[in-house]
């Protein structure tokens, strides 16, 4: 038998440095990852669990998730296979490791991920975290995390961010949790902060601020109020509206264009704009700066629905406007954080004066050591501006914005953020906004990201998207800027993308040998995308849900790591996404 197994990990390794020959990006794989003798195994597991408790007439009921697969509908208990999705004809096996069970998914950081039963177990059995390690709970999983004294619940869509050297126990109550490990940055690679060296991570630091101070203000654009149908950019490039150059205007240069539009669309556009003034005349909403508007009052969600229907909004509009309240509340809330300074930088007269004249909070809690801005500021203007106003002397002003400036964390997104200490934060999806459109968002984590208090941020940013309805669903009807593209393989610049579907199925367009395939994900599988393939997600079978995982993530650098790329001459979209259809139809779940 141990003959057996070492013939096993000879024909992996020859597989694995067969792979090195055929693709640049994987330089080799470290040795402290030796190949797993269970990697074998791995399809028939769970049957094999299942079948030993039937057998023996064992009631299952209460048995903990690492023990026993939990039977709801999806969500897949463990990885069933992984490989590695080339630009070539044939894909690459990726087998597990003896260590934790784990997947080594990017070779040169050494980012391991650990998933479902594995990563129950890793977490039962670990409380030391050496590296810097993200632990997700998706759909259907939850936890809580133990910090000393204090434990913090992580509902289903939850993200842990801990950083290296810290101490933890993290406990799951149910469903198949992911943890995701890694050792070191890329050389070439900058995390993102407002000290950087790199100008454009600094410039990206002050952008993201600005956006933010709307966004944590409660603040939010017209344009959430349409369609992504109608806020599609082919559409609108059709009717001579550049999305980008109309910004927070959309809504009003699309009313222009009304007489431009289908019946459909020409009634939706008026309706949102019936509805905008509507809720401006009630005094509901109101003008912000830049053509940014707010609620004038943020109080319970009931106490507004209550509001909406003594003014008369039916059950349309009030069903379009709450969840937009609910989220900009949320977000507001969640943001606290970013009004938070450090009070012993300040001399006390100019505190009480900033309180008396109401630019910070009567804070009663822990005003010797933090003081809270009612508002979140874009930039140092509007600061000064505030403080000219309520008649700050220059010298008294050059203190308060030198402290605000060296303090200052609305330029991370902390949207969805529900703890953070100096070693770990805890984020949620279902509360989390983009931070430019103060749209929905698929990314719980990501680049820029506070990850503790001091300031840190993560290496890896993970998205999850999910569908509830159990048919086939073509992706360009989720995300409608979904494209053929690659993200790069260049010594200072590459990016790793690893796919994990975790319940239904999926459908990739890829480009191999220069021609178009449709590779299916199933339930349970791993799929590394590497750097300078070209890929898509052509349709979903639900209910669904995949996990990605980007190595690294790189918001701080802009659109430079995801390229649109020539489309190969074989290539139809459309053909493609019906085969995919039928594919996905025919699978079986």
């Amino acid at each position: 038998m141990i003959f057996f197994y070492a013939i096993v990990n000879v024909v992996g390794i020859f597989m694995y440095i067969k792979g090195i020959q055929n693709n640049v990006y994987y330089k080799g794989l470290n040795e402290n990852f030796p190949y797993s003798k269970k990697v074998q195994r791995r399809n028939t597991l769970s049957t094999d669990i299942k079948k030993f408790f039937s057998t023996n007439n064992i009631n299952t009921s209460s048995i903990r998730a690492n023990f026993l697969p939990i039977s709801f509908k999806g969500n897949a208990p463990q990885i069933k296979k992984a490989f590695i999705i080339t630009g070539e004809k044939e894909d690459l096996p990726l087998l597990v490791t003896k260590k934790n069970d784990s997947y080594v998914v990017e070779f040169d950081s050494q980012t391991e991920l650990i998933y479902g039963i594995d990563a129950v177990k890793y977490l039962d059995s670990n409380t030391d975290f050496h590296y810097d390690t993200q632990v997700i709970f998706p759909k259907k999983a939850e936890g809580v995390i133990h910090i000393g004294d204090k434990d913090i619940n992580l509902p289903e869509n939850s993200a842990v961010l801990i950083n290296a050297g810290t101490k933890a126990s993290i406990e799951t109550k149910k469903g198949y949790p992911i943890a995701i490990i890694t050792k070191k940055d890329f050389d070439w690679y900058e995390r993102y902060s407002a000290d950087s060296k790199d100008l454009g991570i600094r410039n990206k630091f002050l952008e993201l601020m600005y956006y933010n101070s709307h966004l944590y203000n409660g603040e939010f654009t017209p344009n959430v109020l349409l369609s992504e149908g109608i806020k599609d950019e082919a559409f609108l490039a059709s009717i001579g509206v550049d999305k980008y150059k109309s910004k927070n205007n959309l809504l009003y240069d699309i009313y222009a264009k009304k007489e431009m539009l289908d019946e459909d669309k020409r009634q939706e556009i008026e309706l949102v704009k019936e509805l905008l003034d509507k809720l401006y005349a009630t005094e509901i909403i109101e003008k912000k700066d830049e053509g940014y508007i707010g609620f004038v009052k943020y109080c319970a969600p009931e106490y507004l629905l209550q509001m909406l229907k003594q003014f008369g909004f039916n059950e349309e509009e009030i069903n379009k406007i709450m969840p937009i309240y609910k989220k900009a509340r949320k977000v507001r809330l969640d943001a606290r954080f970013s009004i938070k300074n450090r009070a012993d930088n300040y001399p006390e007269y100019i505190v009480e004066k900033m309180k008396e004249l109401g630019i910070i909070h009567d804070n009663k809690f822990d005003s010797s050591k933090f003081i809270y801005w009612k508002e979140c500021y874009g930039n140092e203007e509007s600061l000064r501006k505030r403080l000219s106003k309520n008649g700050f002397s220059e010298e008294e002003q050059a203190i308060i914005v030198k402290n605000w400036k060296d303090f200052n964390n609305s330029g991370f997104d902390i949207s969805g953020l529900k703890f953070i200490n100096e070693n770990i934060a805890v984020y949620n999806l279902n509360d989390k906004l983009n931070n430019w459109t103060q749209e929905k968002t698929e990314w719980v984590t990501n680049s820029t990201a506070i990850a503790s208090e001091e300031g840190n941020t993560p290496f890896i940013g993970v998205s999850i998207v999910q569908s509830d309805e159990e048919k086939v669903i073509p992706m360009s009807k989720i995300r409608k800027e979904e494209k053929l593209h690659a993200h790069p393989n260049l010594d200072d610049k590459r990016q790793t993308e690893i796919y994990l579907v975790t319940s239904g199925a999926a459908a990739l367009n890829v480009v191999k040998d220069g021609k178009s395939c449709i590779k299916i994900l199933e339930e349970g599988d791993l799929a590394i995308v590497g750097p300078g393939v070209a890929h898509c997600v052509n349709s979903i079978l639900g209910e669904y849900e995949h996990i990605v995982t980007q190595v690294p993530s790189a918001f701080q650098y802009g659109f430079d790591f995801k390229s649109i790329v020539d489309e190969p001459e074989d290539y139809d979209a459309k053909l493609l996404e019906q085969k995919a259809i039928a594919l996905l139809e025919g699978y079986k779940l």
